[in-house]
């Protein structure tokens, strides 16, 4: 029977991960401190009661597990394997495992102070929250608990407010961008020139003309996990027009030569059906991180990668000349492309104790370098149980 328990507690351990996942799970580990901790032992299940309170007040997503919930539970498994009714509970695979540990020290030091010391370390690698620690005392003998209960309350409180800036319980929601971007420029290029006894006048003309969207439905289902669709559209045009009536030939020979180039690329990633129960283009990768700042405002992040779609491109070449003449059909050629969302929006007001985020707005932009003008329109509606 021993075996078959010790089998029943690694299958609850390993199937863990299967069951209730966005549970914020606390655990804590209590100790008793000083030759008197015995007198005060009470305080343990006390300050469990209090912190388990006041974090499902503020977040109801939390669940809160001491050691004597798993020998408890533990005792109860083992009695229905006994009787043979046992029913796989989720309470017991909830009770093991945790996102945030509390190591508790409750004692009476040395001049009789009672004393709480409350220490929360983060199981969980994102977020990366630091540990946060938290102390009370006050004189201890029969008659002082009253005064001892509000140091467990100060205790807890204080743990609390220190998470108060991540996001415990996951936002979920829909973020919805839409980036237009466009660029139109026109160089010109113009001098006299001289060749063959004649004065003539050199001309070149670039011309570019480019605009893309890109239209993004980020769903927000975790901490930071999400997914969602993209529609892609990009067209691009460059065009040179250039008239040189002395064209070199050859290092002796010069002479009159206009030239055109026309380059144009486009892509149009459509939504198209999957399953059969929508119209999508499922995006490949996406990330949406909360962060909640010290002033009471936050920023969302939002990085994404859409799947490979179709880039083509056509250039088109004619020239004429005394020396130099061409006229080839057009060259198709095509590649694959993808596209990416990183946008950082914010700050906003609001904190990770808010109920619901939302924000809309438009936000037009140049880029320094490209010198494409970019229109950005955003909105989301993030809301928490």
């Amino acid at each position: 029977m021993k075996t078959r328990y010790l089998f029943l507690c690694l299958f609850v351990l390993i199937n863990f991960s299967f069951s209730l996942a966005q549970k914020t799970k606390f655990y804590i580990r209590p100790e008793l401190v000083g030759e008197r901790g015995k007198e005060v032992e009470g305080a343990i299940g006390l300050f469990a009661s209090i912190f388990y309170d006041k974090a499902i007040n503020k977040y109801p997503c939390a669940m809160v597990t001491t050691k004597a919930d798993l020998v408890e539970m533990l005792g109860h498994e083992k009695q229905k394997q006994l009787l043979g009714t046992s029913s796989g509970d989720n309470e017991l695979h909830n009770a093991l495992g945790c996102d945030y540990l509390i190591s508790l020290e409750i004692g009476i030091l040395v001049g009789d102070k009672f004393s709480v010391t409350a220490v929360l370390i983060s199981q969980r690698t994102k977020p990366n929250i630091p540990t946060i620690r938290a102390s009370a005392y006050s004189d201890y003998n029969e008659n002082s608990f009253p005064q001892n209960e509000a140091n467990l309350k100060e205790v807890a409180q204080k743990i609390l407010d220190g998470l108060k800036k991540y996001e415990i319980c996951p936002f979920k929601g829909e973020i919805n961008v839409k980036i237009t971007s466009t660029k139109k420029d026109t160089q010109k290029e113009e001098y006299p020139v001289y060749c063959n006894g004649i004065d003539g006048y050199y001309k070149k003309t670039v011309t570019i003309d480019d605009y893309s969207e890109n239209d993004w439905t980020i769903k927000k289902v975790g901490r930071e996990t999400a997914n969602g669709t993209v529609q892609f559209n990009l067209s691009e045009e460059l065009t040179i027009d250039e008239v040189n009536p002395c064209y070199e030939c050859s290092p002796t020979k010069q002479g009159q030569r206009t030239y055109y180039e026309k380059t144009t690329t486009y892509a149009d990633i459509q939504k198209s059906s999957m399953g059969g129960d929508g119209s999508e283009i499922i995006v490949d990768s996406a990330r949406v991180i909360l962060n909640f700042l010290d002033d009471g405002t936050y920023t969302v992040r939002i990085k994404a990668t859409s799947k490979q779609g179709e880039k083509k491109t056509i250039k088109e070449v004619t020239a004429q000349g005394v020396c130099d003449s061409s006229n080839e059909p057009p060259k198709k050629t095509t590649n694959k492309i993808d596209e990416g969302l990183y946008e950082l929006l914010g700050p906003f007001t609001g904190t990770a104790e808010d109920k619901v985020l939302t924000h809309k707005d438009t936000i037009n932009r140049t880029d320094p370098v490209s010198g494409e003008e970019e229109t950005i329109t955003y909105e989301f509606n993030l809301t928490r149980e």
